[in-house]
């Protein structure tokens, strides 16, 4: 039995998943408190999420692309690594240097969409496991949210992203990958590998910000990653999905023209591979009592004046393909 502690939410956390229903292993997930961690504790690896511990042979460890490869070791049966050595490695640094730009870029822009749009959603992501979800209820939810977005306003930076230009790098780097997903099928070799579930896994919080959702060049992107999602047996929609859909739906705009985005950047060598990784990157950064006093600003700048425009709502393109 493989017990896989996470946030449900997760786009790192359903790498692991995908690659746990792909191979067929029991496993059960077991739901921690995002603050604290509490219930990771007793483990010596590093107290990130997603964390596996596998009770037949008591290895316990955290990071979502570790974690896989050392799921395809153990179990080799449906592997998710081809057995050519030369393609093996390709596909380990494909999956270091998503982890290390899509991942991160991703969880930046899905949070600073939800904060402009849909800000109440962030207490039901974080706290509905937390004195029973009293602080994720009408009314209390509209208090508490805030706060979280406060915090993770100053532990991501999402307040920076016009600074560092994570809209133009994101871009840059997602152009050639969908060429190569358009003309090839695969990231790696002809067939589906730990690299394709781990870039499907990834794009997922890009489909409720419309700058790249309803980017003209990515549609064969994203159809392809709905095309996996079915094939796969993966979840269609998550919650934070659907709340934004229905809030836009209602409203009849959405916050997608990114005013202040002047040109195209060059891929870079981190997302191009011609630097090889030897770990994923993470981009958090230290909260305490007094960066926190920062956070009321830092939110308030992200959630009004961040030069993120209104645009009619429209559903991207290829949800109807």
């Amino acid at each position: 039995m493989i017990e896989l502690y996470k946030l449900h939410w997760s786009h790192y956390v359903e790498k692991v998943r995908w690659a746990l229903d792909f191979k067929k292993l029991p496993w059960r997930g077991i739901d921690i408190v995002a603050f604290t961690k509490k219930e990771m504790r007793r483990f010596d690896c590093p107290q990130t999420v997603p964390l596996i511990h596998d009770t037949a042979t008591r290895v316990a460890m955290s990071d979502s692309s570790p974690i896989i490869r050392y799921l395809d070791e153990a179990y080799p049966e449906r592997g998710l690594f081809p057995a050519d050595p030369v393609e093996r490695e390709q596909v380990w640094q494909w999956m270091l240097r998503l982890d290390s730009t899509l991942g991160l870029y991703a969880r930046r822009l899905g949070y600073t969409q939800l904060i402009m749009e849909c800000p109440r959603a962030l207490a039901q992501l974080f706290l509905s496991n937390v004195y029973r979800g009293v602080f994720a209820r009408r009314g209390l939810r509209t208090v508490a949210s805030p706060a979280i977005g406060m915090m993770l306003t100053i532990r991501f930076h999402f307040h920076r992203n016009r600074q560092d230009q994570v809209y133009e790098k994101l871009e840059a780097l997602l152009l050639p990958v969908a060429q190569k997903i358009e003309r090839d099928g695969f990231l790696v070799g002809q067939q589906f590998s730990a690299a394709d579930l781990t870039l499907a896994s990834l794009l997922r919080p890009l489909r409720i910000v419309p700058h790249f959702s309803h980017h003209p060049q990515l549609q064969a992107l994203f159809g392809w990653q709905e095309r996996l999602f079915r094939e796969h047996d993966r979840d269609v929609a998550f919650p934070y999905e659907e709340a934004i859909r229905v809030q836009r739906e209602r409203r009849g705009v959405m916050r997608g023209w990114v005013s202040w985005m002047q040109q195209q950047l060059t891929s870079t060598d981190e997302a191009t591979g011609e630097v090889p990784l030897q770990a994923a990157k993470n981009d958090l950064h230290p909260v305490s009592r007094w960066t926190l006093i920062l956070g009321l600003p830092a939110y308030l700048t992200l959630r009004w004046f961040n030069g993120i425009a209104r645009m009619p709502y429209t559903p991207a393109a290829f949800l109807g393909s």
